[in-house]
């Protein structure tokens, strides 16, 4: 009897571990097999990638927003400092490796470490050795796709670009739609001013005790002709077009005195209370009040920062963006806009909803 009782907790440790076994074998997951795709990123460079990539370093905010607007935050490893002020981005990704700031890196082998598949930049010469940048990380093997922030209409096509990269084509389809029928509704709005209401805007941003004009050539200004107005400012520097120009109060006087609009921004650096405080100095001083706009108090708050409440930077956001621009140019035009967001966030960035 003893054998038969040995013999049968035999067969049930072995059901068990057996059971067990399969348990585990149906809940793995395997990664996805990659294949090697060629892109032409937005410098204009054929890139050899594996995709769908599955460890990737980004060091630009703006295309943080976009991997997680394509549901493939589980795919980065490596983060800029600058991520962890962003509104946008969701703990999980504040949580990954900070490798970097100022999409520059600053411990290659903490890169290295990670054992990215790809990096993510922005081909901006201004503000770092790009060559230099490129040479190093081909050096070590890594693959680099830099992305622009020139054109409203580069913020589809860079869904699509990382909605192809990270095997995200369908989520980067649904935004590229809803992106485009924004715009579409937007142009429409437009089309249905009269040539006598059209309104010229000029674009303030304050930093840091400076004040800061946005030239035509920024996202910003875009969003201002698509709406139906005219923008005032087209500055070009010894050949070179910044997107901000420094200029005092006198030349700002002095060079859009008949701004029908003008726009005051908040900025990464520059918080409301201080915007504020410029719009109250305006409307109250009479050197100011020699532009049209600040005679007849159409002057107006808006933010362009990393807060939740921000939607004007060069990233999805701009799809609320615009219909941002539209109300404080035209509000008796375009509607409010704040349906608009929650319509934006439940549909791309449920978390924040």
């Amino acid at each position: 009897m003893k054998w038969k009782a040995v013999l049968l907790v035999g067969i049930l440790l072995a059901s068990v571990l057996g059971a067990g076994c399969m348990g585990t074998s149906s809940t793995s997951t395997t990664a996805p097999t990659q294949k090697e795709v060629t892109v032409k990123d937005f410098a204009g460079r054929s890139v050899t990638v594996k995709a769908p990539v599955q460890r990737a370093v980004i060091l630009s905010t703006s295309a943080l927003e976009v991997v997680q607007l394509l549901n493939a935050s589980g795919q980065v490893v490596g983060i800029p400092a600058e991520a962890k002020g962003d509104a946008f981005l969701s703990a999980e990704l504040k949580n990954k490796t900070v490798v970097g700031r100022r999409l520059k890196i600053d411990d290659w082998e903490k890169v290295i470490a990670l054992k990215p598949d790809l990096i993510v930049n922005l081909y901006l010469k201004k503000f770092y050795n790009v060559d230099e940048f490129l040479n190093r990380s081909a050096s070590y093997g890594i693959p680099v796709v830099m992305l622009r922030e020139d054109r409203l209409e580069d913020v589809p096509k860079a869904v699509e670009l990382l909605g192809k990269l990270f095997g995200k084509e369908k989520e980067a389809k649904a935004f590229e739609d809803y992106f485009n029928e924004q715009v579409k509704e937007v142009r429409a709005i437009a089309s249905k001013i009269p040539a006598g209401e059209r309104k010229k805007v000029v674009m303030i941003q304050p930093i840091m005790g400076k004040l800061y004009v946005v030239n035509g050539n920024d996202v910003l200004a875009q969003a201002v002709r698509l709406i139906g107005g005219e923008y005032l400012v087209n500055i070009t520097v010894k050949g070179y077009t910044p997107v901000r120009v420094p200029m005092d109060k006198e030349k700002v006087i002095a060079s859009y005195g008949d701004a029908d609009v003008v726009i005051l921004l908040t900025s990464a650096v520059t918080p409301y209370e201080k915007v504020e405080e410029l719009k109250k100095e305006m409307l109250g001083d009479d050197a100011w009040k020699q532009i049209k706009a600040v005679r007849e108090g159409n002057v107006v708050i808006l933010r362009a920062d990393m807060s939740r409440e921000s939607f004007l930077r060069w990233s999805p956001r701009m799809a609320v963006g615009i219909w941002v621009i539209g109300k404080a140019v035209y509000p008796s035009y375009y509607p409010d806009w704040e349906g608009k967001a929650k319509e934006f966030l439940q549909k791309f960035y449920p978390f924040l909803s």
